[in-house]
């Protein structure tokens, strides 16, 4: 247990959520890891003792993009695989939090391998595997080894979503009757959203929005789905499902690709208001006496002075000081678990499996 020295750090996979996103100059920072650790917060309470990636440019790169020099950080690939051999356990030992932020393919594999190398606390870029048969072992082998690991569903912390789960919570806009949750990237520049490196849109991006749903409603369980693809083996170019919770509350995802645009969008409707969470902004709608027509009410735009300003709303640093915590030994907290990210992927599975009924 770490208390008052700084947390040494290795991180795994340098592409771009793990560093060269921070080049974009529109996003709001620190906005990768590399952009949290080396951050003015980031360099109070961590410090990156080793790196690896399996592509030596990539070290290259990040080597050159922040300005550290000389090689002495990077591993071997010789070093790295050697990490479960009794000495590689022993060199191991310096680092006290891993960060695997890899293809998807691998994620699995690497952190099995950081756990049996000795590592107690890991944050894995999502999803944590490809399928849930994965996650399930990944979660017996954490537990057994007494190790704590995250899942960057960054959106959990993110402080408006935050803000908004909590008014709702608070039952002054009434119950939440349904959801309708949207995801669509673009075929042009889809990522690793049609790669098999990556999943499909659902599991590459969707996830987050599932992420989200089972956040603010609970465990949802899948009414009717339908996947769209090019054939029975490709990557899925469309996904929809029709779920619900405990409560009956209904949601409608519609996960695809093919657009000229990256939208995400969460719209939450209640008995009293209404509140659309997307990338493009938060807007939060109350009924009230329609100007339209008599004796009728209709949804008003409401200004919402509490709400976070955009440069006070970073979930990076958030999970961060989640984890800062944990490792001080100062909080056992987590507000996403292993159980989770295993309840998300079964969902997604479902989806995926859904035959209709004839």
């Amino acid at each position: 247990m770490k208390t008052n020295l700084k947390i040494n750090t290795l991180l795994v996979g340098l592409g771009r959520i793990a560093s060269s996103l921070e080049l974009d100059p529109l996003r709001l920072k620190p906005c990768t890891h590399a952009g949290v650790l080396f951050s003015a917060w980031g360099c109070k309470h961590f410090s990156l003792h080793g790196i690896y990636d399996i592509d030596p440019e990539k070290i290259t790169q990040f080597q050159k993009q922040w300005k550290l020099g000389s090689a002495d950080l990077a591993l071997t690939s010789e070093d790295f695989l050697g990490l479960t051999r009794n000495r590689g356990k022993d060199q191991f030992k310096k680092y006290d939090f891993a960060i695997v932020a890899t293809t998807s393919i691998t994620h699995f594999e690497i952190a099995c391998h950081l756990i049996r190398s000795g590592l107690k606390f890991i944050l894995i870029e999502k999803p944590v595997s490809l399928n849930s048969h994965d996650a399930k072992k990944l979660a017996n082998l954490a537990l057994k080894n007494n190790v704590k690991i995250w899942i960057n569903h960054e959106r959990r912390y993110h402080p408006r979503y935050q803000y908004v789960k909590e008014l709702i919570s608070t039952g002054a806009f009434g119950k939440i009757e349904s959801v309708r949750a949207n995801v669509f990237t673009s075929a042009k520049n889809p990522g690793l959203a049609f790669s098999k490196y990556g999943g499909g849109p659902l599991l590459h991006d969707g996830t987050h929005a599932i992420d989200l749903l089972f956040w603010i409603l609970g465990p949802l369980t899948l009414r009717a789905a339908h996947v769209v693809r090019q054939t029975q083996k490709a990557i899925e170019d469309r996904a929809t499902a029709w779920l619900v919770n405990k409560e009956q509350t209904e949601v409608f995802l519609d996960v695809a690709g093919g657009r000229d645009y990256f939208q995400f969008e969460i719209d939450i409707f209640t008995t009293k208001a209404r509140f659309t969470l997307s990338n493009d902004g938060f807007q939060f709608f109350a009924s009230s006496p329609s100007p339209l027509y008599k004796g009728f009410r209709s949804l008003k735009v409401m200004e919402e002075k509490k709400l976070p300003g955009r440069e006070k709303s970073n979930p990076f640093l958030g999970i961060y000081q989640e984890i800062l915590k944990n490792v001080k030994g100062k909080s056992d907290y987590q507000e996403g678990t292993l159980k989770d990210n295993i309840d998300i992927l079964e969902c997604i599975e479902s989806i995926y499996q859904f035959r209709r009924k004839k």
